[in-house]
Parts: C-alpha cells; sequence; structure tokens
C-alpha cells in the first residue's frame, strides 16, 4: 500500500492541494484560484465558501492524480496565508462574514490606537481588523458571548471543517502574526483581549506546529487521518528549504517577496522600527525557533500586472524570454511599489515609479526594468538586515515561490545581492514544507540525510557583475527612483 501525506495550502491567490509519496516525492498536485474581492479603496476580503471549495476540489484532484485514496493517507499538514480573519457559526461551521485578507488596510486607524496604548500591533495585523469584522455581523458580540462564533486564520477555519467541528486551533508560527499573541508565554495576550473586550473562547487554542493535533472526520473527509501539521506559509517555506540553523534564510517570490531568516531561540527586537519583524518560526517537541521576516510587497504582483495591466504580454510565461532578450533596462528604471509599500522605512509610504523613458525603450526595457527593480528592493531588504544585526551574512540565498521559475529573474537578483541563489526542485514550497512536517511527524522520514537529499538545490545562480557593475547600477536606481 502506497503511504503518502496530503497537504493544503491556502494562498493569498490560490489554493494548492499536494500529495507526497513515502520517497518524498510529489506524486500528485493541483491548483485553484482564489476570488479576491475589493470593496471600497484599501479593502481586500475573499469567500472562505469557495476557498473551501477550492480546498475540497484540488484534494480531490490531487489524490485520483496520485491514484490514491483517503485509506493510503498516514498523515494532513495545512498552511496558508497568515493574519487573515475569517468568523464562522459554530454550529454549522459556515463562515458568517466574508474573510478579510491580510492585505486588507482597513485597520491603520485602530493600529495606531492601539500602538499608543502600548500594543504591537500594525495595519496588517488581525487585531486591527477583527473588532470592525465582529461588530459588523448581526448581533456579533452577543453571538460570541453566548460562545456561538469562533474565529481563526485560514488554517483554523480548515481544522474545523477537516475535523468535523472537534479542532478549533492554530499554531504559534500563525498566532505571531494576529498582533494578539504574547511571546513570552506562547498565549494570546489578556491585557489586548480585555481592552478590546473580546472573549478568549472565540480564539482557537494555541498548539505545537507538529504533532498529533487531530484527525479528519470520516464524515467530512472520507476517514479517519491524523492532523500532524500547521504552520505559516513563510516557516513552512523555511521548512522546506532547510533553514534549520541561525543565519540561514530563504527568500520567496510570490505576490509579495518575503525574506525569513532563523534566528533560533532568540527573539531580536532592534530591527522592528525599520519593518523588519521577529516572528516564531515554528514550535516543535516544546522547542520554540525563531526568525525575522522583511518583505518587498509588490513582488510576483508586479508581473501579473505588467499583463494583465499594462497588456505588455498575454501570459506572464512571456516575461522571462522578453526580459533576456535585451542586455540591459536602456536606462530605464523601475520602482515596483505598486501598493504603496514601506519596504525599508515603515514610516515612508512610497507608490511604484518607471523613470528613464525615452523613445528608444521597449516593452522588453521596461519588463527587465521591473525584474530588475524588485531585485534592487530586496537587495535593500537585504542589506538592512545584515546592517542591524550581528547575524553572519549567508554564503547563497535559498529562492522559492512561483516567480522564482523565472532564470532571468533569479540571475538577476544574484547579480544584484552579489551572492549565489540556489533554487530548490520544489518551488511550491510552502505546501512541500508542511508535508515534510506532517509526514515527520509520523515516522516517515526523518531529519537527517533522508530529508537533505530531499532539498538539494536543482537550479543555481552565480553573480555575473563585478562589484563595481553591481553597486553602480544599485546607486542608479536609487538616484532614479527616489529611494
Amino acid at each position: 500500500m502506497t503511504k503518502a501525506v496530503l497537504a493544503i495550502d491556502m494562498g493569498t491567490t490560490n489554493v494548492r492541494s499536494m500529495i507526497v509519496g513515502d520517497d518524498g516525492r510529489v506524486i500528485g498536485w493541483d491548483v485553484m484560484g482564489q476570488k479576491l474581492d475589493y470593496p471600497a479603496p484599501g479593502l481586500v476580503e475573499f469567500d472562505p465558501e469557495w476557498m473551501w471549495h477550492c480546498v475540497e476540489q484540488t484534494r480531490k484532484n490531487a489524490m485520483d492524480e496520485a491514484r490514491i485514496s483517503v485509506d493510503d493517507l498516514v498523515a494532513v499538514g495545512v498552511t496558508g496565508q497568515r493574519s487573515s480573519i475569517i468568523v464562522w457559526d459554530r454550529a454549522s461551521g459556515r463562515s458568517v462574514a466574508p474573510g478579510v485578507s491580510w492585505q486588507d488596510q482597513r485597520g491603520g486607524p485602530r493600529a495606531l490606537e492601539l500602538l499608543a496604548q502600548g500594543f504591537l500591533v500594525n495595519a496588517v495585523s488581525a487585531a486591527s481588523k477583527l473588532e470592525s469584522v465582529l461588530d459588523a455581523i448581526p448581533d456579533g458580540r452577543r453571538r460570541m458571548a453566548r460562545g456561538e462564533l469562533a474565529w481563526g486564520n485560514v488554517d483554523s477555519f480548515a481544522l474545523w471543517r477537516l475535523s468535523g467541528g472537534k479542532v478549533h486551533a492554530t499554531d504559534c508560527s500563525h498566532a505571531c502574526t494576529t498582533g494578539y499573541y504574547d511571546p513570552m508565554n506562547n498565549t494570546w495576550n489578556p491585557a489586548l483581549l480585555d481592552f478590546q473586550k473580546i472573549d478568549i473562547k472565540f480564539f482557537p487554542q494555541i498548539v505545537d506546529t507538529s504533532g498529533h493535533i487531530g484527525s479528519t472526520d470520516k464524515h467530512a473527509f472520507g476517514g479517519e487521518v491524523p492532523i500532524t501539521a500547521i504552520i505559516g506559509d513563510q516557516q513552512s517555506s523555511a521548512y522546506a528549504q532547510g533553514c534549520l540553523k541561525v543565519g540561514e534564510c530563504k527568500i520567496t517570490f510570490g505576490t509579495s517577496v518575503t525574506l525569513n531568516i532563523n534566528t533560533g531561540n532568540e527573539i531580536i527586537l532592534s530591527v522592528l522600527d525599520k519593518g523588519i519583524y521577529p516572528l516564531v518560526l515554528w514550535r516543535r517537541q516544546g522547542m520554540m525557533a525563531y526568525c525575522l521576516e522583511g518583505m518587498v510587497h509588490t513582488g510576483g504582483a508586479v508581473f501579473a500586472w505588467l499583463g494583465r495591466g499594462l497588456n505588455l504580454v498575454k501570459d506572464v510565461s512571456e516575461l522571462a524570454g522578453l526580459a533576456g532578450s535585451v542586455p540591459d533596462s536602456n536606462g530605464v528604471f523601475f520602482l515596483p511599489s505598486l501598493q504603496g509599500d514601506r519596504t525599508t522605512d515603515p514610516g515612508v509610504s512610497r507608490n511604484g515609479v518607471i523613470s528613464g523613458l525615452t523613445l528608444g525603450a521597449t516593452k522588453a526595457h521596461i519588463i527587465r526594468a521591473a525584474m530588475e527593480g524588485v531585485c534592487f528592493q530586496v537587495r535593500q531588504l537585504v542589506d538592512l538586515v545584515y546592517e542591524t544585526v550581528t547575524l553572519p551574512r549567508p554564503l547563497y540565498f535559498r529562492c522559492d515561490g512561483g516567480a522564482a521559475a523565472n532564470d532571468v529573474l533569479m540571475q538577476l537578483q544574484a547579480n544584484i545581492l552579489g551572492s549565489d541563489v540556489q533554487c530548490m526542485p520544489h518551488l511550491e514550497s510552502t505546501a512541500y514544507g508542511v508535508a515534510l512536517l506532517a509526514g515527520e511527524a509520523v515516522g516517515l522520514w526523518h531529519q537527517d540525510k533522508e530529508l537533505a537529499d530531499l532539498r538539494k538545490a536543482q537550479r543555481i545562480f552565480k553573480p555575473a557583475w563585478t562589484a563595481e557593475e553591481r553597486e553602480e547600477k544599485f546607486r542608479q536606481w536609487r538616484f532614479m527612483c527616489g529611494v
């Protein structure tokens, strides 16, 4: 009988299901697009019921591709976007309000009020938005007090549905992004709950990242399978990439570009004012590991915009060919801050910039400039971290995410960082990471050479620019883009 692990990944733009066999190979895979709504400027919502439909459909399709049944599954792992908000009815398990994406900015004013009270909350944190979501639900506060409602990130909603309402939980890698988490005690912050007049029973239980979390419900799932791992998307990617030692890091090129650096058992707070956040990496066998996380908010989203927004290409797969068809950007410079991101200065929000346009500029030059712009912002982020903390700068950077399939982009990133860029076989490493964790928890593989072999880099990009070229191009980009 085939032994396999199911990984469910509920991302910002896509929902994925992955089946990993007992040899660590991906034997089944499917993906469906999320439906994001933008009901007003700054608001980003999604339909939790559609998201769950995507989970069910991709799970079925991935299992069909793998030619397995529920009886072949030995573990289930769940990962997904963090700091989203879903509120559901405990009796029916159905959502009672639109899901609120982490991208949603409605919490900005409330975040400032909470900061003034001494709570470490930002506009992304669920803590800045949950009150408004709850208050928009008819009789929401009273229903919460009566124990009729529950809330969580997408992982908690998935666990509830998978278990038939028996498990209401999250792990600390998700909890630490909500704004409600007390990292010193691994609990929800009672002072903030009291300040917002929110009942603790409304919140999921905080559990370890891996271990026996619960089981799928035989009626809801078709059989009882142990649920043995839940982890935030970026943390899952770090685990897949093998960032297990202090100083090891990865860069994920998804909708945004996210940098995560393992800091071991140390919480580093010195970079908070620079927009770099200390987060929980995972908690396994009672042992906590932390990381630093920084973000370029508009990463892969830039490339989708070049196609869909500017109609420069019919399909994003054409971008690499066009960017690679020219030796440079012909004096065009691009600041990809299309969502007003604060990559290196949380106090300043910048919009996107295209400069240096001439009659000689073609769409190929603009596309290449956009790729260079993303890589330059990553360079800014990396420099900021390693200039601020005492961690040793790594000899190479592990990269993953959908956009990491673009060889031109990865080569530019190596050129601009002045370091090797390594890409492992599984670029969609979010799902793969939680699959490894779930399988490890049931003894399917072990944290040694067996997993190391699964993590070997498949593509390696070495810097082609000299140090002088790199610094001069970086200087020009900063000058032309005003950063």
